[in-house]
């Protein structure tokens, strides 16, 4: 299992090698069976799914439309099966979001709405999350 934290030197490396044109970012999101939040967490939800659907993403896109920033959801889906996959490679759903640039994207993740809207969610309901960074050639 691997850590949901994103790491600044993860993200300062992954901005570095992106440069300023765009970026395509993929999502491998494995669920908690059921969310765990902070006690007294005013924006929990029941289900882990609902809580990244609607709680994250939700603060997620709240946090975009505060710093400006328009990403294009590209592809989300679940997750039926494997054909050549690792023991590990068993995902939830799926998402591929566009962004103008790298840049972008670091701006809505240190923002005040996202801090406090969404990476709460991201905590709480996912059990285990890649997070990919792609450009075209």
């Amino acid at each position: 299992m691997h850590s949901i934290e994103l790491s600044p030197a993860a993200l300062d490396a992954a901005e570095q090698a992106a440069g300023d044109g765009p970026v395509v970012m993929v999502n491998l999101l494995k669920f908690r069976d059921r969310p765990d939040y902070p006690q007294n967490f005013e924006g929990a939800r029941s289900d882990s799914r609902t809580g990244y659907f609607e709680g994250y993403v939700g603060g997620f896109m709240a946090a975009c439309g505060d710093v400006g920033v328009t990403p294009q959801p590209l592809y989300a889906g679940r997750q039926f099966g494997g054909i050549m996959v690792g023991e590990d490679d068993a995902w939830d759903d799926i998402a591929v979001v566009w962004y103008d640039r790298f840049a972008d994207l670091r701006r809505v993740l240190a923002s005040e709405t996202y801090i406090r809207s969404a990476k709460p969610h991201r905590f709480a309901v996912l059990a285990d999350w890649r997070f990919i960074a792609t450009r075209s050639r």
